[in-house]
Order: C-alpha cells, then sequence, then structure tokens
C-alpha cells in the first residue's frame, strides 16, 4: 500500500482541491495522511470534514514545527510499503498512483520518479526529470544518474529534481534518511533526504508521464527578506556532505555547485531591498560566508566556464576568501537583480 502525506500550513485556499485530487485517485488502495502543522487558518477544518466521509484518511494535528517537523510526523502515523508527498496546494493527476503502482508492481523499485506540470493557473507547463523512461539497477543509476543528479552541466540545473512531492519512495529508506534531517531547514528540505534516499536506492523507476501538478504562486518570486536564512542556508549541504562520506559513490564535486548555489541564494537574500540591517550587520555576513573552508574550497573547485558570467565573479571573490568582492557583487544583485 502506499501512504500519502499531506503536509499542511496556511493553504486553506487550495487544500480542499487538493484532498479531492488524492481521495479521487483511480487507485484506491491508498492511505491518505493529513498533517496539520497549526495552520492559523480553517485547514483544520476541512481536514476533519473530509475524515468523517472517507476511512483512508488520518487527521494529525501539530504545533507549528515547519515542512521537515511536519512529514517526520505524517511518516510516523503511516502504514505504507511506499511513501508518497503532496504539498497541500498542489494536486494529482486522477490516474497518479496507478500510474505509479504500476511501476512498482512491475520493477519493485526502491524509488518511482514522474515527471510533472508547473501550474501556473492559466496553464500547465510539463517539466522532466531529464531521464529515460524505465528501470535503473545499481549499476545503471551509478552509469547514468548519479554522475548528474546535482549538476546536470549546467548552474541553477538538477539532472534529478530535488523535490519530493513527484517520487514515491520505499518507507525504509525515507525513514533512514528523513529522520535525521534538521527541522530548521527552511530551504532545500527536500534534497536534505530525497538525494540521500537516491544514493541508498539499488533500483528506481522512471515514468515520463506527468503525475503532479505544482502550483507556482507570487509567493515563489517573493521580495520579503529572510531574517533566519544566514544561520540555516548551509544546513542541507551539510546533510548531503554528511551523507556523501559514508557513501560508496562519491559526489563531492556536485556538491562543490550545490554549495556555490545556496550561497548565491543567501546573497541574492541579502541584497533585498527589504533587508533593513545596516552596512556593519551586512558585512558580518559576507564575513562569515568569506571565511568558510567548505566555500572557499567549493569555489576553487567548480569549473568556471560552467557557469554564468555574475556567478564566475563570485567563485572569484569567495575562493579568494574578498569580503570586498562578494560586498560589490551583493550591491550587483541589489541594483541588476532587482534586491
Amino acid at each position: 500500500m502506499i501512504s500519502v502525506i499531506v503536509p499542511i500550513y496556511k493553504v486553506e485556499k487550495h487544500l480542499k482541491k487538493c484532498i479531492v485530487s488524492i481521495t479521487e485517485q483511480t487507485n484506491r488502495n491508498i492511505e491518505i495522511i493529513l498533517v496539520n502543522d497549526g495552520s492559523p487558518d480553517g485547514c483544520l477544518e476541512i481536514c476533519n470534514e473530509f475524515a468523517k466521509k472517507d476511512s483512508r484518511i488520518k487527521v494529525i494535528n501539530k504545533e507549528n514545527g515547519g515542512l521537515v517537523s511536519a512529514r517526520k510526523a505524517g511518516l510516523a502515523a503511516a502504514s505504507g510499503e511506499y511513501i508518497a508527498f503532496v504539498d497541500g496546494d498542489d494536486y494529482l493527476k486522477p490516474t497518479a498512483m496507478e500510474i505509479i503502482e504500476a511501476a512498482i508492481k512491475k520493477h519493485s523499485p526502491d524509488m518511482v520518479l514522474s515527471d510533472f506540470l508547473c501550474d501556473y493557473g492559466d496553464r500547465a507547463e510539463p517539466s522532466s526529470q531529464c531521464f529515460e523512461e524505465g528501470f535503473y539497477g545499481r549499476e545503471r543509476l551509478e552509469k547514468e544518474i548519479f554522475p548528474r543528479m546535482l549538476f546536470d552541466g549546467r548552474f541553477y540545473s538538477f539532472g534529478v529534481n530535488p523535490n519530493c512531492w513527484s517520487k514515491l519512495v520505499r518507507r525504509e529508506l525515507i525513514e533512514k534518511n528523513l529522520l535525521p534531517v534538521d527541522e530548521r531547514i527552511r530551504m532545500g528540505e527536500d534534497a536534505a533526504f530525497i538525494y540521500p534516499c537516491l544514493l541508498d536506492s539499488q533500483s528506481i523507476s522512471c515514468v515520463k508521464t506527468p503525475t503532479y501538478h505544482y502550483r507556482i504562486t507570487g509567493q515563489s518570486m517573493s521580495t520579503a527578506y529572510d531574517e533566519k536564512l544566514k544561520n540555516i542556508i548551509l544546513l542541507p549541504y551539510k546533510r548531503l556532505k554528511e551523507k556523501n562520506a559514508a557513501s560508496d559513490f562519491d559526489i563531492s564535486s556536485q556538491l562543490n555547485y550545490y554549495l556555490l548555489y545556496m550561497v548565491n541564494f543567501l546573497l541574492r537574500n541579502e541584497a533585498k531591498k527589504a533587508n533593513s540591517h545596516s552596512k556593519q550587520e551586512r558585512r558580518k555576513v559576507i564575513e562569515n560566508i568569506c571565511a568558510d573552508e567548505d566555500i572557499r574550497s567549493a569555489a576553487t573547485r567548480v569549473d568556471t566556464e560552467r557557469l554564468p558570467t555574475h556567478t564566475r565573479l563570485l567563485a572569484s571573490a569567495l575562493g579568494r576568501g574578498s569580503v570586498f568582492m562578494t560586498e560589490k557583487y551583493v550591491d550587483f544583485l541589489r541594483i541588476y537583480i532587482g534586491g
């Protein structure tokens, strides 16, 4: 059986559509775990309403602890052999679980990866996992997928999308790799356990039929400054670094690009006009970045020819540990990228 876990927080507007898309799956042999993560709106009432009508639904109501915490709570209540995650403001294609279960019955893989649709409201555009449909045993994984899992040759581009909601994962792998994830993580939550699950997989199946609608909203382009980001931005990288040290397949070269990506995201946050900190406070953040040995090492190890021009400048600055050059890069972001 498949357990579908839905972490829920402030998604009242879209939640009914999400739940209906799961309850009306053509494959009805599923368990549905709705985790209300202390949402202050009407989400809990909606969950309870659906639970009264469908015995497959379990509702968990907990204090707000963030996405990682909500997923862990859902996992603790799940009984399925395989686990799927659906965000509360997204929805499934009616045949999603049928398509995925067909892949399970055919090969019994550790994971199933499927394509998905980016839903903009007035249109939906397909997004591909970049791999051929079919079954991948361990040898094929190490040859075709692992070498470009986090970096497919272009900056900002992953060979395997880090999201967890277009993937089905065997329960044992989820327990092994989700439970150690730091619950403070607010960016890179999916990557922190999905890539470790992949590294532990002996086999996966890739499905090219889109099964998931990922809703793109204005919040995806938020201009708000995240005060806490500077203290937690590197946590996903550190988790992946730990996993890599224990893995028999080395992804350290890919992690260099991933770390540079995360640092670039942090600097974009610092460049936002909504950042009201003084120049001295902003400089302290940059000083900490430039003093980080992992960051400096990664910046000197990436192939700069594979980076956009402005990111080459960042890599040069970080590789030298230059606070002055990194500050100039943040100024560039503020002026030209609309911080």
